[in-house]
């Protein structure tokens, strides 16, 4: 069996996003880390047209290791278009996903013919033929449009737009799938299938229930208000069968 990580947070975590910075630039990340947007891997606010690095109550400096690797992800340099046309799909697959994201952005059309071990590239005429020639033989109402929950809004419409126009209202995203089990379970028990809190009501709480989630991995700003609660003399009840590191301290 291999050894359980039982670091979660603390100086191997902030070396760990300088390490992202460096590897980026400290200037390029800086300025992707301040600008005027959202947090891309939670739902917890960065100051949106205000500025960067505060959450929704105005407290500074609020960033999390996540937040960075995935924002020096999309500025990374693009990938050498050598590389993916003379490595063979098979010894693509051999690498593990962290190594296949620092490889860096695709910037470029990749196409795989069928019976290739390889991609080969193509200009956008190229591929807009084909994949004009394949649409045109589809049935726009059999048709199904999927995209990422992660995606930005102004992607969203411009799929969500260019389904319309291809003559379907068949279009989701992986969020869906994500929350639609929940929000039905909330809609029927609660009225509403959206959370019925904000940000100031955990400040206030003294009793947090977290089930089945993984603040540390996936939302680590939360990990905030629990310890907070924690000061403060309220409880955190933790209901889950994996027993994460991040929250056991």
């Amino acid at each position: 069996m291999t050894k359980k990580n039982q670091h979660t947070g603390g100086w191997r975590s902030i070396l760990k996003t300088v390490h992202y910075a460096g590897e980026i630039g400290i200037p390029q990340t800086f300025k992707a880390i301040t600008s005027k947007n959202t947090c891309k891997t939670c739902a917890y606010g960065m100051g949106g047209m205000d500025g960067a690095m505060v959450n929704e109550a105005g407290e500074g400096v609020q960033i999390c290791k996540k937040s960075v690797q995935a924002q020096v992800t999309d500025i990374q340099k693009s990938i050498d278009h050598n590389y993916l046309t003379t490595t063979s799909t098979d010894q693509l697959k051999m690498l593990t996903p962290m190594q296949l994201e620092r490889l860096g952005r695709l910037d470029y059309i990749l196409y795989k013919k069928p019976g290739a071990s390889n991609f080969t590239t193509l200009d956008l005429p190229e591929a807009y033929a084909m994949i004009t020639e394949r649409m045109m033989a589809l049935d726009p109402n059999r048709s199904f449009f999927y995209s990422s929950g992660r995606s930005s809004n102004e992607a969203s419409f411009v799929l969500h737009l260019f389904a319309r126009l291809f003559g379907t209202n068949n279009v989701n995203n992986c969020s869906y799938y994500c929350h639609q089990a929940s929000g039905v379970g909330m809609g029927k028990t609660l009225g509403t299938g959206t959370a019925t809190i904000e940000l100031q009501d955990l400040k206030k709480a003294d009793l947090i229930f977290v089930i089945g989630a993984n603040p540390a991995s996936n939302h680590p700003r939360f990990l905030t208000e629990l310890m907070e609660c924690r000061r403060r003399g309220g409880h955190v009840v933790i209901i889950n069968p994996v027993a994460e590191p991040g929250l056991k301290k």
